[in-house]
């Protein structure tokens, strides 16, 4: 009589081990930190606009081996995020990106990393997720802007005979990765100009005057200013830019 128990027994003993057995998810004492980093870039992400820690990024846990996600969490303004009270195991970690690999897909792909907690407690760094951000003509919140000067001399260069700023002329401004001008404007009566809703980058500012060095057939090159877009919101003032008329 007690034989014919035992098999019951057993599948009973097995299920309790299976039900007890802790699984990846939530519900331990490890955490998993990382940060998300973004790249804007047009059809070529081998050639980005500018390179930022991404704020209010979804960045996604996937526990184990299971099909969908079990949390998210918004990256921070420096680009970091954690997931708490984990158990130890494997975990996939994701955030979507409009472009992956080389050329722009015009889809959203997820970029992943892995991750293995290997006792209760552990803190474990990530590693970075670096997204891109598919755009035709990029438009931030930075501004850059300044007065063009001029210095009136003579042929010879031997006299200067007026130094002035300079109203209705051309100033241009270019990515430093790039070869050509993405805007120009004029400027204001008092030489002043200004390049509104920029993007966080490396910039090209010009204008175009006199070559003293007489090698340029059409007499002309450019003064040029470097400048450097750091953070969104940034009015970056580079004072007077310099020609020779």
């Amino acid at each position: 009589m007690n034989v014919s128990f035992r098999p019951v027994v057993v599948i009973a003993l097995l299920l309790l081990v299976v039900s007890c057995r802790k699984t990846e998810g939530e519900g331990g004492t490890a955490s998993i930190q990382g940060r998300v980093q973004v790249k804007v870039c047009g059809a070529d992400t081998t050639k980005p606009y500018a390179t930022y820690m991404a704020h209010e990024e979804d960045v996604y846990i996937v526990y184990g081996d299971e099909d969908s996600y079990g949390d998210v969490q918004k990256t921070h303004y420096d680009g970091g995020y954690q997931f708490n009270f984990l158990r130890k195991g494997d975990y996939t970690l994701y955030a979507y990106s409009d472009m992956y690999g080389g050329q722009a897909s015009g889809e959203k792909t997820p970029v992943k990393c892995k991750v293995h907690i290997a006792k209760n407690g552990d803190k474990v760094e990530a590693p970075l997720l670096t997204i891109y951000k598919s755009v035709d003509n990029y438009e931030g919140t930075a501004t850059i802007k300044g007065r063009l000067f001029a210095y009136d001399w003579n042929a010879e260069l031997t006299h200067l005979k007026d130094s002035f700023y300079v109203k209705n002329e051309y100033v241009y401004i270019a990515r430093q990765m790039d070869a050509y001008y993405f805007e120009r404007v004029r400027t204001y009566y008092d030489g002043s100009f200004v390049f509104p809703f920029l993007p966080i980058g490396k910039y090209e500012v010009y204008a175009y005057g006199r070559d003293i060095s007489g090698q340029d057939p059409q007499d002309k090159v450019p003064a040029i200013k470097y400048v450097e877009i750091t953070e969104n919101a940034q009015i970056q003032d580079i004072g007077r830019l310099e020609i020779i008329k």
